[in-house]
């Protein structure tokens, strides 16, 4: 069942800045849960995503528990620091578009491993879920500010895969709307 909600706007308040700040963590073991967790949401609700990590596919064959693998690890931590510069981007101001557009890009280069458009929609479901999952364990906020919380972070998570999406598109065109720019 898709969690994904569509991008209503970003935090541009001072006060959902500071929420979304406070409900973030730099803290190495928080973001490798994070980025673990999300990956584990994919791989259980679209098998098909491991044919793009052959690691994931080799450990199973030989009964090796791969959420414990350095590239397991390692993958994880990618996409949250895909989350983190976002997250600074937004609390700073700063457009995170042209960034998110080139990781986009970056995946052409998966669709030979089988990388489809439709993988997009579980990776902003796992992000959703994922947060969904962390913040009602939140102590240092009040209850409405956890349901105010996850509905910033449903939105980051939009924005996220919605300029990522449109860079992975242009990239199948062989078009960069940022190129000379």
């Amino acid at each position: 069942m898709s969690v994904a909600s569509t991008l209503t706007e970003l935090p541009s308040t001072l006060s959902d800045k500071k929420l979304m700040e406070k409900t973030w963590s730099e803290e190495f073991d928080v973001l490798l849960t994070l980025g673990s967790d999300i990956y584990t949401y994919i791989f259980q609700n679209m098998a098909a995503c491991k044919r793009l990590f052959p690691w994931v596919i080799k450990y199973e064959d030989e009964g090796v528990y791969w959420k414990k693998s350095t590239e397991f690890m390692d993958q994880a931590l990618k996409f949250v620091q895909v989350i983190d510069t976002v997250v600074w981007g937004i609390i700073y101001g700063e457009k995170s578009e042209p960034f998110l557009y080139d990781v986009g890009q970056r995946h052409v280069q998966y669709a030979s491993r089988g990388f489809k458009a439709n993988y997009w929609d579980v990776f902003l479901d796992a992000m959703q879920h994922a947060q969904d999952q962390r913040i009602p364990k939140m102590t240092t906020i009040t209850a409405q500010e956890k349901l105010k919380a996850k509905q910033i972070w449903h939105d980051v998570a939009a924005y996220i895969i919605k300029h990522m999406k449109a860079g992975f598109f242009d990239g199948q065109k062989g078009t960069n709307k940022y190129e000379d720019k």
